[in-house]
């Protein structure tokens, strides 16, 4: 710097003073504003910055906020600033009696809203410089024409130029910082698959051998029996029409238990006809041989949105509403179970709902089916609250999902029933 003045030396100690202690970019430069406006008196001041290797540009702004503020979140390309001239080393600083009017600052894609709406006239802008590069630029303003000259620009470099280090040093450790969290953020939702893939590995397998023992103790016993049956009327030579009718309703039964088996493993119900009716005929099945008889009901008022879900996400989606329907039925000891299926302009709800006799929040860790949704929730983002249906007791599961969830990061989630009990 040249020719410093005393005032000013005494005014960088106080811009010096204000910025200490601040960790985020834009609180350090509104710090900064009063003590510049000493200086350089201004009704708007703002600071853009350069991002992506100058690709982009965020922006903070001092005193009341225009929609350049709007940059600091949703950095927009460089070429769209309107003083882009400084940005890119093109002119050393501007310096406008009435911005309004000048064409420096429009042009066709300029984000030059601010200056018409807000009425900045009077401009200064000169760069903000670190390891001798340009990293963005200081933008003092006025509403009024003509208020600032050449002495009010060497000032306003002087300045940049002191704050530009600070500034420059926060925005690389914000950077630095948001890599670190994604790269953490990541790193958790690897984990997040690795463990839920394996509890989904170990809950099929359980399912597997559940399987087996249902068709080793009741399928093919019960088979055996029809081939017994058989035998004993072939040596008779001849069948009596009760003896017939009875082994014809043994046929049936595994028929209906073989069915059974196969549309839990392979959901073709929701294939063919869709969310709505998939989990309506799994709640009708699931209560058909409840003793007390168990009443049940459906309501859908989403307009079909879990049918515009991918298929993967769609089917791990009908399994947790599968897990919480068996849950009600097995261990909630309800005279009535309900379904509501809804929607918002974001999300899409599934609730099932008893009368029983409640439950406590899960822990949580949760094993068992409880375990199951959830890591079927967490695979595909949804988000899946367990809590008593009201003040007379009962169970209200709630799953919610993004109505765009799975279009890219879906994981695929197997399509095997997961119905090991709580």
């Amino acid at each position: 710097m040249t020719s410093v003045s005393p005032i000013l030396v005494d005014r960088l100690l106080a811009i010096s003073r204000a910025l200490a202690g601040h960790t985020n970019p834009g609180e350090a430069f509104r710090a900064t504003a009063v003590e510049i406006g000493q200086l350089i008196p201004h009704d708007h001041m703002d600071v853009a910055v350069l991002m992506q290797e100058g690709a982009s540009h965020a922006c903070y702004e001092a005193g009341y906020h225009t929609s350049w503020s709007s940059l600091a979140e949703q950095p927009l390309p460089t070429s769209r600033s309107p003083v882009r001239a400084v940005l890119w080393g093109d002119v050393p600083y501007l310096l406008a009696g009435d911005a309004v009017a000048d064409p420096r600052f429009h042009f066709d894609g300029a984000l030059d809203g601010p200056i018409f709406s807000a009425e900045l006239r009077s401009r200064i802008v000169v760069p903000l410089r670190a390891r001798g590069e340009i990293v963005g630029a200081l933008n003092i303003s006025r509403h009024d024409r003509d208020c600032y000259c050449h002495e009010d620009v060497d000032v306003a470099q002087q300045c940049a130029d002191f704050i530009a280090p600070y500034i420059f040093a926060l925005l690389q450790a914000n950077e630095a910082q948001r890599a670190m969290l994604a790269e953490a953020e990541a790193r958790n939702r690897e984990e997040l698959l690795r463990v839920g893939a394996s509890r989904l590995t170990e809950g099929m397998e359980r399912e597997r051998r559940r399987m087996a023992m249902d068709l080793h103790d009741q399928t093919l016993a019960d088979l055996a029996r029809v081939a017994r049956q058989i035998s004993a009327l072939r040596s008779q030579g001849v069948a009596r029409t009760a003896q017939l009718a009875d082994l014809e309703a043994e046929v049936v039964s595994c028929l209906t238990e073989l069915r059974h088996i196969v549309d839990d493993m392979r959901p073709s119900v929701l294939e063919l006809f869709g969310f709505r009716d998939a989990v309506e005929a799994h709640l009708n099945r699931s209560v058909s041989r409840a003793k007390p008889p168990i009443a049940v009901g459906i309501a859908d008022n989403s307009d079909g949105s879990a049918d515009d879900l991918p298929e993967t996400t769609r089917t791990a989606l009908y399994r947790i509403a599968q897990e919480a329907i068996n849950n009600a039925v097995r261990h909630a000891g309800a005279g009535r179970i309900e379904v509501h299926i809804g929607s918002t302009s974001s999300e899409l709800l599934v609730a099932v709902i008893d009368d029983g006799r409640g439950c406590d929040p899960p822990g949580a860790v949760a094993s068992g089916g409880v375990g199951h949704m959830r890591t079927r929730a967490a695979l595909i983002g949804a988000r899946l609250e367990i809590g008593r249906a009201g003040r007379k007791g009962g169970t209200r599961v709630e799953i919610a999902i993004a109505r765009n969830a799975g279009n890219d990061e879906a994981a695929p989630v197997p399509a095997q029933s997961a119905e090991a009990g709580l």
